[in-house]
């Protein structure tokens, strides 16, 4: 914000210039989302060392892609953590937690297992449906705040 104001007052000047300006930029919607935080979040943990291929995974969508002849414009992206293997699934935009545990089963179970983890990004709604399709009941700790 410093070197903005210092440029912006080489060419312009008006009275509570600075004040205005900071202001603006508290309110700006983009510049909360993508400005980076001076707060301190905690010190950062190792993931924990992987012995074998598909323990561990992660999950994330790759989207606003031109529609397939199928109607397909998001990608399911599964990495193996381990061998960083990739599994890529056509998916469309709306997609329930439902769908991406049956994408999952489809994809992925079908040839590698169970993983122990998975590291998503989104709520826990996936869990819950991978779990009852598994007709095993998900319990989660106190921890588990999303």
């Amino acid at each position: 914000m410093k070197k903005t104001i210092a440029h912006l007052q080489r060419y312009f000047y008006w009275p509570k210039m600075q004040t205005d300006f900071e202001r603006y930029v508290r309110a700006c919607s983009l510049c909360n989302i993508f400005k980076p935080s001076n707060r301190k979040l905690g010190k950062y943990q190792p993931l924990p060392v992987l012995e074998r291929p598909w323990e561990s995974i992660s999950m994330d969508f790759l989207g606003n892609l031109p529609t397939t002849q199928r109607g397909h414009d998001y990608i399911l992206v599964m990495v193996d953590r381990f061998s960083k293997m990739v599994v890529l699934i056509a998916c469309t935009k709306i997609v329930s937690a439902l769908k991406v545990a049956k994408l999952f089963f489809t994809h992925v179970w079908t040839y590698f297992g169970l993983p122990s983890s998975i590291m998503v990004d989104r709520d826990g709604h996936f869990w819950t449906h991978l779990w009852e399709m598994m007709d095993t009941k998900l319990k989660r700790s106190t921890s588990f705040h999303p």
